[in-house]
């Protein structure tokens, strides 16, 4: 009888536990903005994260990539615009509303600009790769630190793959920068 009794009392616990998480880490829209490295140079992620219910969200961001690629011989600088709409689900977060862990995939659409926008190289010799919108999928891990309930450290990768991209399909970034929980 006591065993019973016990094991109702801890799954009443459990239960409670459970619900206070859940409403631990409510707010529907916040804003990040991260710096990092992408291959061969950095980069700059602008994002808006809209709550869905408690554990999905939409995540919007504005990418910004400056890079050098090397053709025959000779630097190319490469930057690359992109607009990443995609769903995100929530894999970790802890009730005291430290940490949160979550998971994504979406769409990519983008500009890659080659030398600038110049079809010749340094040394005189013809580009044979011109500038171009690119598009395809990307996928992602976003984590939060909580410094204070509306301000976390933001930790971004993401794995951008351009279907049509000449100067290769695979475009990595990893970031660290801040975010505001706005509401």
């Amino acid at each position: 009888m006591k065993i019973q009794l016990i094991n109702k009392l801890l799954l009443v616990f459990i239960i409670s536990v459970f619900t206070h998480s859940l409403n631990a880490q409510s707010h529907k829209t916040d804003l990040s903005l991260t710096g990092g490295i992408v291959q061969d140079g950095f980069g700059v992620v602008a994002t808006l994260d809209y709550k869905v219910n408690d554990f999905d969200f939409l995540q919007f961001n504005v990418q910004a990539s400056f890079s050098n690629l090397e053709v025959q011989d000779v630097d190319v600088p490469v930057n690359l615009y992109a607009f990443n709409p995609g769903f995100f689900f929530d894999v970790i977060r802890n009730n005291s509303r430290k940490f949160a862990l979550s998971l994504g995939a979406g769409a990519t659409l983008g500009y890659e600009v080659i030398n600038n926008g110049d079809d010749k190289l340094d040394n005189g010799q013809l580009l044979l790769i011109d500038s171009k919108f690119v598009y395809g999928a990307y996928a992602g891990i976003d984590a939060d630190i909580f410094i204070i309930p509306t301000f976390t450290i933001n930790i971004k990768i993401n794995e951008m793959y351009h279907v049509n991209s000449d100067i290769g399909e695979f475009s990595p970034y990893i970031g660290v920068g801040g975010k505001l929980i706005l509401f």
